[in-house]
């Protein structure tokens, strides 16, 4: 692989991990990001990332489980082939927009068992409120906005 693709792979691996998830699970999102053909078998996957079987089979049915890949078929091809979902990296951002919602609960919920107590207390809940109520008000138009403009469904 062409030293700057890896190098822009093991950064997209770092932002995964970051998220939450494990390095070699982003170098595969990484390496599908940008491979041609757009699809890559375990074996191809082991072989460009470097990495061990089993690893490729954990993380691979950890991002198809999570509907961040698929499995694909490929005309005369008889190993299983792994592309990105089409919409993964969209369906990402809206649960992201949902646990926006779920923590604003959280902090309404707080301001509410507080209410009776002194502003400098609660403050940080009422900060946090108004974030995540702006947040979630709106997100969702620049999602449909982004829709509107680039015409993905």
């Amino acid at each position: 692989m062409d030293p700057e693709l890896a190098a822009y792979v093991e950064d997209v691996a770092l932002y995964w991990e970051a998220q939450g998830l494990p390095r070699i699970a982003g170098r595969i999102v990484g390496l599908l990001l940008v491979c041609d053909p757009p699809h890559r078998s375990p074996g191809e996957l082991v072989e460009e990332l470097g990495v061990s079987k089993g690893s490729v089979s954990a993380m691979t049915r950890l991002l198809v489980e999570a509907g961040t890949i698929e499995v694909v078929a490929v005309p005369g091809g008889r190993a299983t082939y792994y592309r990105l979902t089409p919409e993964s990296l969209e369906r990402r951002f809206e649960r992201r927009l949902r646990s926006f919602t779920s923590f604003g609960a959280l902090a309404q919920r707080g301001l509410e068992l507080l209410e009776d107590e002194p502003a400098e207390r609660t403050a940080r809940l009422r900060r946090i409120a108004s974030l995540y109520a702006f947040l979630e008000r709106e997100l969702p138009l620049l999602l449909e906005r982004w829709h509107a403009e680039t015409g993905h469904d």
